[in-house]
């Protein structure tokens, strides 16, 4: 197995990540996908990258593996999945602590299972349909106004051009959580991380069958009427419509998944 050279904190800051249609075969993008995350897991499981340490850029990476851009970006969100590394906009993506006996982990070779992908979205459609309930019932002025941050900041990347919207997305979901009183569900959504988003298990390729600005506006719209439920303090509209939300993303992620596979 190649290894990859560590990156210090020195290196020059990495660019913000936009999606880039690719033109390789979804089979052929997930093996290489796997080998980057396999690669990368040895290297943090050796020690030779470190909790703290940054690892090597875009790049870099590309360089070494003989792989394309979105091969390595497909295996940081898995990475980032599980908990194993974190990216801070502008400056890199960081090896994590191991995490602890308390926090639920998500292996990153196990989210590429389609099984396991539509089991988190059945999960989370009962639970964040009852947190937008209990959202709708409890939240305050300042819990809307962190929801209505979020979701401004989607809408801006959209009006750009710019798909870079996940972190926005992620944010939406857990101010309703917060809103919820309840910090189990906070708590829940916090742990799992990006494994939330369907998003992150789609690999380019397959996204890249579907119109990408288009199903992001789709989002969007699915999230103001979960907003404006919540806004009216109307519990049954709120849960709803964060069900509906769900089983939208459910089929959406079933029908990119079955484009990739006929084209494949």
């Amino acid at each position: 197995m190649m290894a990859i050279p560590s990156v210090t904190r020195r290196d020059s800051h990495a660019q913000r990540a936009h999606f880039q249609p690719n033109n390789q075969p979804a089979t052929e993008m997930s093996s290489l996908t796997e080998k980057v995350v396999a690669t990368l897991s040895d290297e943090i499981r050796r020690g030779a990258l470190r909790p703290g340490d940054r690892i090597p850029t875009e790049v870099a990476m590309m360089k070494q593996l003989s792989v394309s851009r979105s091969v390595v970006r497909e295996a940081i969100s898995r990475l980032q999945a599980a908990k194993v590394v974190e990216t801070r906009h502008g400056i890199g993506t960081f090896v994590l602590e191991p995490a602890t006996e308390k926090t639920m982990q998500l292996p990153a070779a196990d989210l590429s299972s389609m099984l396991d992908v539509m089991a988190i979205i059945e999960f989370r459609i009962d639970v964040e349909a009852a947190s937008a309930a209990l959202a709708a019932a409890r939240r305050t002025d300042q819990n809307l106004k962190q929801m209505r941050a979020a979701l401004e900041r989607f809408e801006s990347e959209l009006e750009r051009g710019s798909t870079d919207t996940l972190a926005h997305d992620i944010e939406f979901h857990l101010q309703i959580a917060r809103a919820s009183g309840n910090r189990y569900f906070f708590d829940v959504l916090s742990q799992l991380g990006r494994a939330v988003s369907p998003r992150t298990r789609l690999g380019s390729a397959e996204i890249a069958e579907l119109d990408h600005i288009e199903h992001l506006r789709n989002v969007l719209s699915e999230h103001q009427m979960i907003y404006r439920a919540i806004e009216r303090q109307d519990p049954d509209d709120a849960r709803a419509a964060m069900r509906m939300h769900l089983s939208n993303s459910r089929e959406r992620l079933r029908r990119a998944h079955e484009l990739s596979q006929a084209s494949g």
